[in-house]
C-alpha cells in the first residue's frame, strides 16, 4: 500500500507509488497538448503526493531556428513560468555560471544545502537561499536521441529532501524523461520540416506524403524574387560578409510573402520560389493581390534596407499565374518536395528579363488577367523555350 504522507513530514514510498506516477506519465501524460501541461500537472501530482516541492524547472534542449532552447518554472499555486533562451547562449556568463551547465558536464545527480551561510558557487543559489529555499537538487535528464536536458528541484522545508524523497524523485526521471520526449519530438519534427522546406510540405510529409512521384496538381500565384549582381558581390566580399549580406536580403522578402499567406517553396542561392495557392476560401484575385501585396512590401523593406546599410541591393521579381505539380521529386532515397511545370519555367524567364528591362517587378499576362487592378502594359516578349510571344505589365507608380 501507499505510505500516507504530508508536504511537512517524509514520508517512506515504496514501488506502487513510483508506479502510479509513471504510469500515469507514460500513459496520460504523454497524451497532452503540450510539456508545459505535462510538466505543471506532473509537479502538481509530486506535490499532492507528499513531496514538499517549491520550486522545479525543466530545462529542455530545442532545435528551433529562433531559440536555443526552453526553461519552464513550476511553482505551487502560480502559473508555470517559460522561457526561451537565444541562440549562443551557451557562450554567456549566464549559462557557463549556472548548475544546468555543471549537471550536463558532472553527468549525473547534484545537490545543495542552502541553508546557513556557508558559500555557494552559483549566484541562482544564493538568490534562492534568500528567497527562503533550503535543499537545491539537480538531475540530467538525458532523450535517447542523445540531447540532455535537466530537472531541478527545490523546497523550503527547513530539513530540506529526505534521502527518501530524492530517490523517489530520481526513480520517476526516467519515466519523466521519456514522456517529456515523447512530446517534444514531434515538435522538433514539425520545426526542422517547417525551416527547411516549409509548413505545408511539411505538414504534408508528416501526414505521410513521402514517396517519389507523391505530388498534386495545384494552381497559384508564382513569385521568383533575385538578387542582382550576388556574383559580383560574393567575389569581392567574405564569406561571411556574403552570409550576412544574404540574411538582409532574405528578411526584407520573406516575411512579407509568410505575411500575405504565401508559403516559400524553395530559396535556391540568392533566389527565392515562392506560392500563393487558390483555395475554396482564396479567389485567383486574392491569391493575385496577396503575391501583389507580398512583392511592394519586399521592394519597400530593400528600399529602406539600403537607406541604412551598403552595398545597394537590387531584386527582380516575377509574378505569374498558373498550374503545377507540388510534391516529391528525386531519387528513391533523396526527394525534394518543390514545384515543377511550365509555368514554373515561365516564372524563370520572366525574372530574368527584370535586369534586361532595368525593372523590378515584372507580371504576366495570365497573373495580369486574374489580379483586376490598374497595371501599365510593357509588351511582347520572346521567352526561351516557349513559342509565344509573352505580354508583360508592370505596376503603375504609387
Amino acid at each position: 500500500m501507499t505510505a500516507v504522507s504530508t508536504p511537512t513530514r517524509p514520508a517512506t514510498r515504496d514501488f506502487e507509488a513510483v508506479w502510479r506516477l509513471s504510469d500515469w506519465l507514460l500513459r496520460c501524460g504523454r497524451e497532452l497538448v503540450d510539456n508545459a501541461t505535462l510538466f505543471g500537472g506532473f509537479c502538481e501530482r509530486l506535490a499532492a503526493d507528499g513531496v514538499p516541492l517549491d520550486r522545479a524547472t525543466l530545462h529542455l534542449r530545442a532545435l528551433h531556428p529562433q531559440y536555443r532552447g526552453v526553461s519552464r518554472m513550476w511553482q505551487p499555486g502560480e502559473p508555470l513560468v517559460e522561457r526561451f533562451m537565444d541562440h549562443g547562449i551557451e557562450k554567456t556568463a549566464m549559462y557557463i555560471e549556472s548548475p544546468v551547465r555543471a549537471v550536463i558536464d558532472a553527468g549525473k545527480h547534484l545537490e545543495w544545502r542552502l541553508d546557513g551561510n556557508r558559500a555557494l558557487p552559483f549566484l541562482l543559489l544564493e538568490e534562492l537561499r534568500d528567497e527562503g529555499y533550503t535543499h537545491y537538487v539537480i538531475a540530467p535528464l538525458p532523450f535517447a536521441g542523445g540531447i540532455v536536458n535537466a530537472i531541478s528541484w527545490a523546497t523550503r522545508r527547513p530539513e530540506g529532501f529526505s534521502p527518501d524523497e530524492l530517490r523517489f524523485l530520481s526513480d520517476l526521471e526516467p519515466s519523466l524523461a521519456a514522456a517529456v520526449e515523447i512530446r517534444a519530438l514531434p515538435r522538433f519534427i514539425g520545426h526542422m520540416l517547417t525551416t527547411y522546406v516549409g509548413e505545408e510540405p511539411g505538414r504534408l510529409i508528416l501526414e505521410g506524403q513521402v514517396r517519389r512521384g507523391d505530388v498534386r496538381t495545384i494552381t497559384a500565384a508564382l513569385m521568383l524574387i533575385d538578387l542582382r549582381d550576388f556574383s559580383l558581390m560574393s567575389d569581392t566580399m567574405t564569406p561571411p560578409a556574403v552570409v550576412r549580406l544574404l540574411n538582409e536580403y532574405f528578411d526584407c522578402v520573406i516575411p512579407p510573402i509568410r505575411q500575405q499567406g504565401g508559403e516559400v517553396v524553395e530559396i535556391m542561392g540568392d533566389g527565392v520560389l515562392a506560392i500563393f495557392r487558390r483555395r475554396a476560401d482564396v479567389s485567383a484575385a486574392e491569391a493575385c493581390a496577396a503575391a501583389v501585396l507580398a512583392a511592394r512590401e519586399g521592394l519597400a523593406a530593400i528600399a529602406e534596407r539600403n537607406r541604412r546599410s551598403e552595398p545597394e541591393l537590387k531584386i527582380g521579381t516575377a509574378l505569374h499565374y498558373g498550374t503545377v505539380s507540388y510534391g516529391n521529386i528525386g531519387a528513391d532515397d533523396r526527394l525534394d518536395f518543390t514545384v515543377i511545370g511550365p509555368d514554373v519555367n515561365l516564372t524563370s524567364r520572366i525574372e530574368r528579363l527584370c535586369r534586361e528591362l532595368d525593372r523590378s517587378l515584372l507580371m504576366s499576362q495570365a497573373f495580369v488577367g486574374n489580379l483586376g487592378q490598374p497595371v501599365w502594359e510593357i509588351g511582347h516578349f520572346e521567352m526561351r523555350g516557349f513559342a509565344q510571344m509573352q505580354l508583360l505589365f508592370e505596376l503603375p507608380p504609387e
